[in-house]
């Protein structure tokens, strides 16, 4: 059942818990090579919607996926993920098709999904791994939404990390890109 407090707004975007409706677009996200070589191997057609049924039964009690949805041109383009690590922890993760790539929209749904986490859900952490450091758009938007990368960490992937307290002090809330694309910049000087 869809509540109200599962759906979250942005300046561009309404994103909308996973169901049924949406296995298409996620078969595709998943079994597209182009999307999937900063993720994991691209996944066959019938892993997909196992991974699909998978990711449906995950939605209780609390939601782990969201649908993004470009509202300008009523388009579904993506799909975030909030996956529990314990109870008071999650990992944040976001995937669009690709022409949806290259205009802010990863940046802007993360940062409404990172907002509601720490408000909505009250969680103390959340955290992100960048699969290969040739991901240089995940190395770019991580510091613009306030993450901080982990040096020391152990394994293949890049972790980044954003703890509830440090998110509560920083400078001004995140603001969506400006209309020609481009991201504000915040009171460090860096895009946000």
């Amino acid at each position: 059942m869809l509540r109200p407090m599962d759906t979250i707004d942005t300046a561009r975007l309404h994103l909308r818990p996973l169901d049924g409706r949406d296995e298409a677009l996620y078969c595709s996200l998943y079994t597209d090579p182009d999307v999937m070589r900063h993720v994991a191997t691209p996944m066959s057609a019938a892993a997909a919607q196992r991974s699909f049924a998978a990711a449906c039964r995950l939605q209780q009690p609390r939601v782990q996926r969201w649908i993004v949805r470009e509202r300008a041109a009523a388009a579904d383009i993506g799909l975030l993920g909030l996956v529990p690590l314990g109870d008071a922890a999650a990992e944040l993760g976001v995937m669009l098709l690709g022409p949806w790539h290259g205009r802010g929209y990863a940046t802007e749904a993360m940062a409404g999904l990172r907002d509601h986490a720490f408000t909505a859900l009250r969680l103390q952490q959340l955290v992100v791994l960048q699969a290969t450091a040739a991901n240089a758009a995940v190395s770019r938007m991580m510091p613009r939404l306030d993450f901080v990368r982990i040096a020391a960490h152990p394994g293949p992937d890049i972790r980044w990390e954003l703890q509830r307290g440090d998110w509560r002090t920083r400078a001004a809330p995140a603001e969506a890109p400006r209309p020609d694309g481009k991201l504000p910049v915040s009171p460090n000087g860096n895009p946000r």
